[in-house]
């Protein structure tokens, strides 16, 4: 290990590294016409040995004269790409990191990745002849260039990597850029070139350019080496053609997108019942909780929306598919669902603490992540910009490319989560300025959408969608905060928070002290210094003494003085603090029914009505006289109709039997002969008349010396009234009732008997 370890701090690719190759050709490239290399045949000479060599003979020192007695001199007119000017090659295959493993696990990636480095190496030491020869006829070059960009380490996973293994990484990922390089350069000089397009079409062939690998590369090397990427960008695209199988790659890859977020999601939340499961890179949720399942979905998901950022930044036309197929509308739900179950599914675990590297990683990749779902939909959000800019004077177009605009803010903003961290990064406000200054705009619609947005701060959001809930969480997205917040956290120096709430005195106290050290500066910019470091004396004087105030307090002068401000009027004494009473008396007090009403309210609201009764417990069974009932002690098994013996008839309300009573003796109307016992419902003018007759008959007086009944009528109003009618009215006023005092159960009885059942 130790040996091995120092050959990796000698790897350095600008070194001729002659001592690892382990081929080296012997240049035979001529080309003085200055004619393509695939239209220039070579003479290729070699020695065949006649019989058995001598051993006394240096095979180092041969002779002309040795070479033609030993060996038959051969040769032959082939062009100069072809494969038999290869000798017997073999390339490695670059050594993938598995990030899930342990460092001791990955040593494989020491080992083999030097061997593929050799294989980089040899063919940056090939001159151009040799290149080409080996790129087009020897398979296992473009096997072994592929692996790398297969199984890449993207710069997001970089800042990972143990020292030993970044430090390899970084020399492989160095040589394979400068060997891609020479893949796409078909000119070097005026004697060493081909035509653009057979370069082109052996790197089809080959599979050595596609959508995937320029995607793939542009991912790695946007950063570090624009000018590649420009050159392989170009070379893809411009190519007209292949342009409809280029439309058809970009087509598959963003239905694949769309896909691979729609089967997260489903892996993540569940399944609908008719859904349709496609196999994807990652494999289906564990059944018991799996911090390393979750980073797979986290990097699988980031790498997804890396590589799809990366194809609308450098190939427009994308844009468009994307909206054709509303894939801008799908992102904002997709953002919030997936990353809200990944930080349910993560929260208060003890795996999070036990696996501290790995919950790192998984938490830098979901940032990393949510930083891509933003950047990809901003790039839909720009794109309507900038062709609104370019249709200037179309009015159709650009009211076009404005309701498109629009439509995905309003999406967005469906979405709170998603439209809130979009803010943050791209202001919404400064963006509709930036429409208004170009085209017309609703201003309604705007104002509508920045008002909303206002509404709902980024922390009201994580509270209502109960996502985070760890302090961790709380650092996301530190590095795209707005320039505003910027601006005003620039004149603070390096880790001090807002000041806090000190007393009056001790602040003066302080000023006191600051001057008395320095005479020479006033106490109005003393009081600045405390305030920038939060009111610590003793860093102030500390800073001064060393000349080492923020630059924000130069601009201040140094003896500015403090002007106290006017001091308020004094208020008026009351007699009476705290709020003003309702009720001028006690009797307005006492008769307050707001509290009986509040009550009323809160019962009736508290009630819970419902018709949807399985059985009902106010059916009353002592009706159903006639119902057959089984007798059990008669021999005779048959049905004898008998009386339900839980009806009874009650004697004091008996109204029945003083009907049947007064039909008796009076013979009023309703006889037996008319009356059925158990009539449905009977006519209720038989009913008056009858309980009419009864009144009359129970009023009747008994004698003749009965006293007349007490007269509250009187005579029509104007012509006075007599002294009986009057005490006869006051009388009734008093005794009189504040309510009903009368009972009703007697007269709902009667009425329910006779089948005048209340609905």
């Amino acid at each position: 290990m130790n040996k091995l370890e120092n050959t990796l701090k000698n790897l350095d690719i600008n070194e001729s590294g002659s001592d690892y190759l382990v081929y080296q050709y012997i240049s035979v490239f001529k080309n003085p016409s200055n004619l393509p290399i695939n239209q220039i045949h070579l003479e290729k000479i070699w020695y065949e040995l006649k019989g058995e060599f001598p051993e006394d003979v240096d095979i180092l020192e041969l002779t002309e004269d040795v070479l033609k007695k030993f060996y038959d001199k051969k040769s032959e007119i082939i062009p100069a790409l072809d494969k038999r000017w290869l000798p017997k090659l073999m390339f490695f295959n670059f050594e993938p990191y598995i990030f899930s493993l342990s460092k001791e696990e990955n040593v494989d990636f020491l080992t083999k990745n030097m061997a593929f480095f050799d294989s980089l190496e040899y063919l940056l030491k090939c001159n151009y002849h040799q290149f080409w020869c080996t790129i087009f006829f020897e398979p296992s070059a473009a096997v072994s260039l592929r692996s790398f960009i297969l199984n890449p380490i993207p710069p997001y996973q970089m800042i990972h990597l143990e020292e030993e293994y970044a430090n390899l990484y970084h020399s492989v990922f160095r040589m394979f850029l400068l060997v891609y390089q020479r893949l796409i350069t078909f000119k070097v000089s005026e004697s060493e070139h081909m035509p653009k397009d057979v370069g082109y079409d052996q790197l089809i062939k080959k599979k050595l350019i596609n959508l995937p690998i320029v995607n793939t590369l542009t991912l790695l090397y946007k950063d570090t080496n624009i000018d590649f990427i420009n050159d392989l960008t170009s070379l893809y695209f411009d190519n007209t053609t292949q342009l409809d199988f280029q439309f058809k790659e970009i087509e598959e890859m963003v239905s694949q997108t769309l896909l691979i977020l729609e089967m997260i999601g489903g892996h993540l939340c569940g399944f609908d019942k008719d859904a349709v499961i496609v196999p994807i890179a990652i494999s289906p949720k564990p059944p018991v909780f799996n911090l390393s399942w979750i980073y797979s979905v986290v990097n699988y998901l980031l790498h997804t929306m890396a590589l799809l950022n990366t194809l609308l930044l450098f190939y427009k036309p994308a844009i468009e598919i994307c909206i054709e197929k509303d894939l801008p509308f799908r992102l904002p739900f997709a953002y919030v669902n997936i990353y809200r179950e990944l930080y349910e599914l993560m929260e208060n675990r003890e795996e999070l603490q036990l696996q501290q590297n790995l919950t790192e990683r998984i938490f830098d990749e979901i940032n990393f992540g949510r930083s891509e779902f933003i950047d990809v939909y901003h790039t839909f959000v720009s794109y309507c910009l900038d062709k609104t800019l370019e249709c200037m004077g179309d009015d159709k177009k650009q009211e076009h490319l404005v309701e498109l605009y629009l439509k995905l803010l309003t999406t967005a903003l469906e979405d709170d989560y998603f439209i809130c961290d979009y803010n943050l990064k791209y202001n919404v406000a400064s963006q509709n300025e930036m429409f208004e200054s170009c085209t017309a705009l609703d201003a309604t619609r705007t104002e509508f959408i920045t008002s909303c947005i206002n509404k709902l701060p980024r922390q009201k959001k994580l509270q209502q969608l109960s996502l985070l809930k760890k302090q961790t969480i709380e650092d996301v997205f530190k590095r795209f905060k707005p320039p505003e917040l910027e601006k005003e956290e620039e004149p603070v120096t390096e880790s001090f928070n807002q000041p806090a709430q000190l007393d009056q005195n001790k602040v003066e106290k302080k000023i006191r002290d600051i001057v008395e050290l320095f005479p020479h500066l006033g106490d109005e910019f003393v009081l600045k210094c405390l305030e920038a470091y939060n009111y610590n004396d003793s860093d102030v004087i500390l800073a001064i003494c060393e000349e080492n105030l923020p630059p924000h307090l130069y601009e201040i002068p140094f003896d500015s003085i403090r002007i106290p401000p006017e001091p308020e009027p004094e208020k008026p004494v009351l007699a009476y603090h705290g709020k003003k009473p309702d009720y001028d008396d006690a009797l307005k007090l006492l008769n307050n029914k707001k509290d009986i009403k509040e009550l009323k309210s809160f019962i009736l609201e508290g009630v819970q009505y419902s018709n949807d009764y399985l059985y009902d417990d106010e059916y009353d069974d002592r009706d159903d006289d006639n119902m057959p009932i089984n007798v059990a002690d008669n021999p005779v098994e048959k049905e004898v109709i008998t009386y339900n013996p839980n009806y009874k008839e009650v004697a004091n309300d008996s109204s029945e039997s003083e009907e049947d009573e007064y039909v008796k003796t009076n013979g009023g109307p309703g006889t037996s002969s008319d009356r059925n016992r158990m009539n449905f419902c009977e006519d209720p003018a038989l009913i008056r008349e009858r309980r009419e007759a009864k009144f009359r008959t129970q009023h009747r007086p008994s004698n003749q010396n009965a006293q007349p009944k007490s007269n509250v009528v009187g005579k029509p109003k104007g012509q006075g009234q007599e002294k009986d009618v009057l005490k006869a009215r006051d009388k009734k006023s008093v005794n009189k009732s504040s309510r009903a005092n009368h009972s009703r159960k007697s007269g709902a009885q009667f009425k329910r008997n006779r089948g005048m059942i209340p609905m």
